[in-house]
């Protein structure tokens, strides 16, 4: 048995030659304790003997890929499968504040309660059918017609598409609707001089007809403009916005609209996207160049800060609290997060403050890794599994 009268940690970056004997160059299957103590770690039980891949913890129940079915494990043993076809790519994950979470592969994307999948985004339309006449009380005058599509399961609505101005003398009646299974479309007629978007009605059928007055349209279309949210890769939840990251991009969905994105909402890295981890006062968003410390508590305000800690391994950035974390000769405080930067792990607090935790001490050569954040037995452990 291998003991030690003191132990300073492990040390792969001095020479074998200038180490004392309280080093070590790697240690398997041991937790480290507080103080140094070294103990061997727990044993595993076996939960299930088929393959589960990209394993994730939603809100009462657990997500995973067995083959390239995306199922939901829920306390209990149900299973539900949802995306018979997701494949075998890696996924990520966002938990939503309302028990839903987001899943992406870079290609196929949506949200679930764990029950079922949708489509993270509400396809607009295909077309805008053919206006004809019909009677009606609407001031003679050129107006726009505008059309979305809302999901009946949720109540998400997409982006609107909108019609050249039309003279209208009465009423309106709209045929060849696109009819999409599950969704009903929405109509919204513009103001007299063509202007502004206002709810006339819905359908879930071809036709539509609709002949009110001017003053009853009141509630205005909230998708005008919008765009879908891209479909992205690594993604986090941020003051009731889904972020995502987009090769070199960090888009922005609108609040408490996951489905939905303005053109405008998007922030340029300058490197490809690696890690994303909002903490209270701004995020830490990893590129291949840098750990970058985005400042301020609105998307458009956000200052872009480079905290010169080196490049970012993809999937290292978590969550983590900052009172467990070494900050100087104490610890931080508050929400806090970890990455692999420069080689070393990370530690990046609220104001945009980090440390290194393995200065001179440790360093990874890993380029792509799974990681978490736990505690065991009090201990606070950062585990990052190369992929």
């Amino acid at each position: 048995m291998l003991t030690f009268e003191s132990f300073t940690g492990i040390n792969n970056v001095l020479p074998e030659r200038r180490m004392s004997g309280a080093d070590l160059i790697t240690a398997l299957d041991v937790n480290i304790g507080l103080t140094g103590e070294i103990t061997r770690r727990y044993g595993f039980t076996e939960a299930s003997d088929t393959c589960h891949k990209n394993i994730w913890q939603s809100a009462g129940y657990m997500l995973a890929t067995q083959g390239s079915e995306l199922v939901a494990l829920h306390p209990g043993g149900a299973r539900n499968v949802i995306d018979p076809a997701i494949g075998h790519s890696r996924i990520w994950y966002c938990n939503l504040p309302d028990g839903r979470t987001t899943y992406t592969n870079g290609l196929i994307q949506g949200v679930t309660d764990g029950v079922t999948g949708v489509d993270r985004t509400v396809r607009a339309p295909d077309s805008l059918g053919a206006p004809d006449v019909a009677f009606g009380s609407l001031f003679p005058g050129q107006y726009r017609y505008h059309l979305t599509a809302v999901r009946l399961s949720d109540g998400a609505e997409s982006p609107a598409i909108s019609s050249e101005p039309i003279a209208i003398n009465g009423g309106i009646r709209l045929e060849s609707l696109p009819v999409r299974v599950g969704h009903a479309i929405n109509v919204y007629l513009s103001g007299q001089d063509g202007e502004g978007a206002y709810l006339a009605g819905s359908t879930t059928g071809s036709t539509f007809e609709w002949g009110g007055a001017n003053h009853d349209l009141v509630l205005p279309c909230r998708t005008v403009g919008a765009q879908p949210f891209p479909v992205g890769t690594i993604t986090a939840c941020w003051r009731g916005r889904v972020l995502t990251a987009v090769g070199d991009a960090l888009w922005a969905s609108r609040p408490m609209a996951p489905h939905l994105a303005d053109w405008r909402d998007f922030k340029p890295m300058g490197a490809s996207i690696t890690a994303i981890q909002p903490v209270d006062g701004g995020i830490y968003v990893g590129t291949d160049n840098d750990l970058i410390w985005l400042a301020g508590d609105t998307f458009d305000q956000l200052a872009f800060m480079p905290t010169k800690r080196g490049p970012v391994v993809l999937g290292s950035g978590i969550a983590a609290p900052g009172d467990r974390l070494k900050l100087g000769d104490g610890t931080g405080g508050g929400a806090a997060m970890l990455c692999i930067a420069g080689g070393e792990i990370v530690a990046g607090f609220n104001g945009g403050q980090t440390s290194s935790l393995t200065a001179d001490r440790y360093k990874t050569t890993a380029t792509e890794v799974c990681a978490t954040f736990r505690e065991v037995d009090g201990i606070p452990q950062y585990m990052a599994v190369p992929q």
